[in-house]
């Protein structure tokens, strides 16, 4: 008889592993951030030639799809923004590729917003791409101007994705553009949505456009949040982090006692992978991640509708960039690692494009709005657009002498806090360790200081933005042009047809130890 009781108890272990092993439902997360409009293959000084684009990363997750999997695609921000694709369409190719490759839904990234929200919202509406954002409201009304989140059923499990952007993300937006919004801490607004929903919901991921520092943060003070897929930093984090909660972050047991982070580098040239293995109390029981490189051999994959869109985008505009505008007689260096460092050889040139258009003394652009450089000898239309690929109108002020000395003197002691600047029109010294501008001349005369000056900007710091707050806080007139800085560097390369070698220019930095 004791045979028989332990055989039976025995047996109804076995049976309750056997039903718990069954009962676990595996979840796949395929997930982006920060592709920036790269729909189309590119060469990449750190990846290789010919890496990414759309079609190959789409005939990728078909692949995966292939397994027997249903993944939930997402994306954590800044699809707009950074190519020439972007530029002619307006966001409607990089959102219709998009829903064509089967994203479920995507973030607010500080950059989806730089032709303002009429235009964002233009183009969700006529592609039909699904935005999240908990944090962002109308000013006016306080009403929510993204859906918050969305609950998506995969395997038989209902999975909320929050979408958030950072503090700082919203901070990078253009202030006239953000005006009739206000943004609520990210942390605070994803927490109060995520402990309301959690007991409903078998699974909580959070699209975040912060950085992963801050998602590192936001992972510790929220235990209710399993997942957190980031972007807006562009780290490629080959093998996810999982951030342990803090003892006061709302005591939810997911399983792991801590929250996974993943993030895949920017301009698609990784397609992020998460697998998750969720039991039926709602615990992860096993996870594993990895960044899959996207390259030309999943490309038969894709889908045949995909590949016609994305060739029907690309002819039309090879049509438009492909002419030859002009030449630069040398190469017009702007490399990451020194624009907010030093006056370079592609912010002279901007600048004073924008200068000559405006018909102003003096020019000044943060670097940040200057993307690329130009190599020596022709250029086409496609290479200003890469090179200057922001929307911002040349925007121009007149002010006294007094006050474009305190702007020079401003950029001595600066430069490179938060940005570095690029500046035509004038010659001397910028003196970090004085904070001075020493030996100032302009038109080759000194700064008179009862004069009058025209100093032309983007309408990007124009508006306060990259410290053009302080920069111009003393002005009498303002007059927006309403042309594009790349369009001026157009009509120089129009009226001149060459850029002149602009390695020295007079206007130098001189650091003192």
């Amino acid at each position: 008889m004791r045979t028989i009781k332990f055989s039976a108890a025995l047996l109804a272990l076995l049976l309750f592993f056997v039903v718990s092993a069954d009962a676990a439902t595996r979840i796949t997360l395929l997930h982006t951030n920060d592709t920036h409009s790269h729909m189309l293959p590119f060469d990449s000084k750190q990846h290789g030639p010919d890496s990414g684009g759309i079609v190959r990363r789409a005939g990728l997750i078909e692949k995966i799809r292939q397994e027997g999997h249903e993944p939930l695609l997402l994306d954590a921000g800044d699809i707009l923004q950074g190519t020439p694709l972007y530029n002619i369409f307006m966001g409607e190719a990089c959102y219709r590729t998009a829903r064509a490759c089967g994203y479920d839904a995507t973030t607010l990234g500080n950059h989806e917003l730089d032709n303002d929200l009429a235009n964002l919202q233009t183009q969700l509406s006529v592609t039909g791409m699904r935005l999240l954002c908990c944090n962002v409201f109308y000013r006016d009304s306080n009403r929510s101007v993204f859906e918050p989140y969305y609950i998506f059923k995969r395997n038989g499990l209902k999975i909320a994705v929050i979408g958030s952007i950072g503090n700082e993300a919203w901070e990078d937006i253009d202030r006239k553009i953000r005006a009739p919004m206000h943004q609520v801490d990210q942390t605070t607004a994803t927490g109060d949505i995520a402990r309301r929903i959690r007991p409903y919901v078998d699974l909580i991921v959070v699209l975040s456009h912060a950085g992963l520092e801050f998602d590192k943060q936001m992972a510790a003070s929220i235990s209710e949040i399993d997942v957190i897929l980031g972007g807006h930093t562009h780290v490629e984090l080959h093998q996810p982090i999982l951030v342990s909660n803090l003892p006061e972050s709302g005591g939810w047991q997911n399983g792991l006692n801590g929250t996974i982070v993943a993030q895949t580098g920017e301009w698609g040239h990784f397609l992020g992978r998460l697998d998750l293995t969720i039991d039926t109390q709602k615990k992860i029981t096993d996870w594993s991640g990895q960044l899959l490189k996207v390259s030309a051999e999943f490309e038969h994959l894709a889908p045949q509708n995909l590949k016609s869109m994305v060739a029907a985008y690309e002819q039309k505009l090879n049509d438009i960039m492909n002419k030859i505008v002009g030449e630069a007689a040398a190469d017009m260096v702007f490399p990451k690692e020194q624009r907010k460092k030093e006056l370079l050889p592609m912010g002279a040139f901007t600048a004073m494009s924008m200068q000559n258009t405006s018909a102003a003394d003096v020019c000044i652009v943060n670097s940040g709005a200057i993307r690329t450089d130009l190599k020596a000898g022709p250029i086409t239309r496609g290479a200003i657009f890469e090179a200057l690929p922001y929307d911002n109108t040349v925007v121009t002020f007149t002010m006294s002498g007094l006050a474009l000395q305190k702007m020079l003197d401003f950029v001595a002691a600066n430069f490179g806090d938060p940005d570095g600047y690029q500046i035509s029109g004038v010659t001397g010294i910028l003196n970090k360790n004085t904070g001075r501008a020493e030996n100032v001349l302009v038109a080759g005369k000194p700064i008179v200081s009862d004069g009058s000056y025209r100093v032309s900007t983007t309408s990007f710091m124009a508006n306060g933005n990259i410290a053009g707050d302080k920069l111009f806080a003393d002005i009498q007139k303002t007059e927006d042009s309403g042309i594009f800085m790349r369009d001026a560097a157009l009509a120089w390369l129009e009226k001149f047809n060459s850029i002149p070698d602009l390695r020295n220019t007079g206007l130098h930095l001189e650091w003192k130890n």
